[in-house]
């Protein structure tokens, strides 16, 4: 399954290469995560707990970062397995430099699940993949933000696990509303049909 996208960071192409690149700014920013340590010089394992339809669970494992091209490029390979399955994740992540001192960061990835998580709908985890991974770019944007103006180092306070359902949920519905243009269309023409119907039923 092919999950692509791209998000604008309020910083210098530099800047944010270096900030992808900090276990400590990601494991901040990436919802559910429970621990990120580097374990060699483009290795790290953690674990993170995530909620996607009716699986619940808590995965460990390992990120991997190769081809970099600093700053410009590089690839990621996520592996992480729970009690519910198994997830493989190949990303190109791309940074352009824009004009203002902006960086457009631009991600291509091939998700593989199997076993409990094979059953949920690829819709759904398009829509819960995208906007994990925006939740994770706003949260690493609030710190380059806070870095480019000059403001004292603090780690931002973690999401609970039910604001992180939440935000997902919110997103999800955004998305379907927007795939489902046509069927929305329908219903309305629908309903005017039907109020129609019964006005002219009711005036004779």
């Amino acid at each position: 399954m092919k999950i692509q996208g791209d998000y604008t960071f309020e910083g210098d192409r530099q800047t944010v290469w270096n900030l992808l690149q900090d276990p400590d700014v990601l494991a901040r920013a990436m919802p559910g995560t429970r621990k990120l340590e580097k374990t060699g010089p483009d290795t790290y394992e953690g674990t993170i707990a995530m909620k996607i339809g009716p699986v619940n669970d808590v995965f460990s494992g390992k990120v991997e970062l190769k081809d970099k091209v600093e700053p410009s490029s590089y690839t990621m390979q996520v592996d992480g397995k729970g009690n519910s399955g198994f997830a493989r994740v190949t990303a190109q992540v791309e940074l352009a430099e824009l004009e203002g001192g902006k960086t457009r960061l631009t991600y291509q990835a091939d998700l593989q699940v199997g076993g409990r998580l094979a059953s949920v709908g690829q819709r759904l985890l398009d829509s819960v993949g995208r906007s994990l991974i925006r939740q994770s770019f706003d949260a690493i944007n609030q710190q380059l933000s806070a870095q480019l103006a000059g403001q004292p180092e603090t780690a931002p306070e973690a999401p609970t696990t039910g604001q992180v359902a939440r935000r997902v949920a919110a997103d999800v519905a955004k998305e379907t509303l927007r795939s489902q243009p046509l069927i929305i269309a329908a219903v309305i023409v629908l309903l005017i049909v039907l109020v129609i119907w019964l006005f002219l039923k009711l005036s004779s």
